[in-house]
C-alpha cells in the first residue's frame, strides 16, 4: 500500500482534561504518514502545555502547531486547512480520540476504493458506557438524498468522520458559527466528491460528557447560529445550494419563527421564500 501524507487538523479550546488522550491516539497512529496539525484557538488554560509534554515523546512525528486568536471552531478548523499539505485530511475533536490504525484503515479504503471521499463508524461515548452509531450507506448517486437528509435530522453532518481529498475543500465556503458548522462543510464535501465510501468500521470515539462542548449552549442560541450558518451558505454557497435550498429554508424559518423574527429581515428571502410554513405557523 502507497502511503499519502495525511492531514490531521485538531483545533484545541478549553479542552486541557482531554488534550492528552486525544494527542496520545493521533501520534500514536499506526499510520506513518501524518502531518498532525494541532491550532490553538486562543486556549486560556493549559491545553497548550499538556499538548507539548506529549509532543516530545513522539520526536519521530511532523507536528505543526498553529496559533490565532480565539475565533470559534469554523476558523480554527479553516486555519488548520490552510496550513496542511496533505493528499488527505481527518478532522478530530480535541475531546475525542481515534482507534491506533484509523488513519490506517481509512487510507486503505481509499485507496482500494479510489473514494475522494470515505465516511466511518463511530462510538458515542457516556462515560461509564459506549454506544456504536454509524451514518446510512451512501454512493455518490445518493448525494442529494444525503445532503437533503443533513437538514432534517436524517444524517449527521459531522466531518470528523469523514476522511476526504484535501483539494475537495479548495474555495469552500467557511460558516461563522460553531452551531451546525459541520453540516455547512459537509454539505460542501458531498457535493464535490466524485467518489464516496463507506467503511463500516467504528474509528473515532465521540464524547459526549463534556460540560464545556458547544452543544451545551443555550437552545435558543444554538438554533439561530445554526439558522444564520445554513442561511449564510445559502448566500455564499455554490450549485450544492440548489440541492438543499427548500430545506434549508424550512429549517431556517422555523427557527426564525420560534427563537428570532429578525431573521426574516436579515435575510429577505428566507419570508418570500417559506410563505407555507409561515401560513401554518400563522405568522
Amino acid at each position: 500500500m502507497s502511503t499519502p501524507l495525511v492531514s490531521v487538523i485538531v483545533p484545541i479550546y478549553g479542552v486541557e482534561a482531554y488534550i492528552e488522550q486525544c494527542a496520545r491516539s493521533i501520534l500514536g497512529q499506526t499510520y506513518p504518514a501524518l502531518e498532525c496539525i494541532f491550532v490553538n484557538d486562543g486556549t486560556p488554560d493549559r491545553s497548550m502545555d499538556i499538548l507539548a509534554e506529549v509532543v516530545k515523546e513522539f520526536p519521530e512525528r511532523n507536528v505543526v502547531i498553529v496559533n490565532k486568536e480565539n475565533g470559534g471552531l469554523p476558523h480554527a478548523r479553516w486555519s488548520g486547512l490552510e496550513a496542511a499539505t496533505g493528499e488527505y485530511v481527518m478532522h478530530v475533536d480535541s475531546d475525542d480520540w481515534l482507534e491506533p490504525d484509523a488513519a490506517e484503515r481509512l487510507v486503505e479504503a481509499a485507496l482500494r476504493t479510489e473514494a475522494d471521499l470515505v465516511y466511518c463508524d463511530f462510538w458515542k461515548e457516556y462515560g461509564s458506557r459506549s454506544k456504536l452509531d454509524h451514518e446510512r450507506a451512501y454512493t455518490v448517486e445518493d448525494k442529494a438524498v444525503w445532503m437533503k437528509r443533513l437538514y432534517n435530522d436524517g444524517a449527521y453532518g459531522y466531518v470528523w468522520c469523514k476522511f476526504a481529498k484535501r483539494s475537495l475543500y479548495e474555495g469552500m465556503f467557511v460558516p461563522r458559527f460553531n452551531m451546525h458548522e459541520d453540516i455547512v462543510f459537509s454539505t460542501q464535501l458531498i457535493w464535490r466528491a466524485s467518489r464516496i465510501a463507506q467503511l463500516s468500521v467504528p474509528l473515532i470515539h465521540y464524547r459526549r460528557t463534556n460540560r464545556t462542548s458547544a452543544t451545551r449552549v443555550a437552545r435558543g442560541k444554538r438554533r439561530i447560529q445554526s439558522a444564520r450558518n445554513i442561511l449564510d451558505l445559502c448566500v455564499n454557497g455554490g450549485p450544492e445550494v440548489a440541492v438543499v435550498r427548500k430545506e434549508i429554508v424550512r429549517k431556517a424559518a422555523w427557527n426564525a419563527f420560534r427563537y428570532d423574527r429578525s431573521l426574516f429581515d436579515e435575510y429577505p428571502f428566507l419570508r418570500e421564500e417559506a410563505p407555507l410554513i409561515l401560513r401554518w405557523l400563522g405568522a
